[in-house]
């Protein structure tokens, strides 16, 4: 994954997140943030 969006010169915006078996209450605040910021990312200035 790393390496395609190197490939298409996309910066990383926050650490990667990484669940196994079934996600926490942790596990699901981490990807709400990470999804937030992703979001965040792409409003126009």
């Amino acid at each position: 994954m790393e390496s395609i969006a190197t490939g298409l010169r996309w910066k990383r915006l926050r650490d990667p997140v990484i669940v196994i078996g079934a996600p926490d209450p942790a596990a699901r605040e981490a990807r709400w943030e990470l999804g937030a910021t992703v979001a965040a990312s792409l409003m126009p200035a």
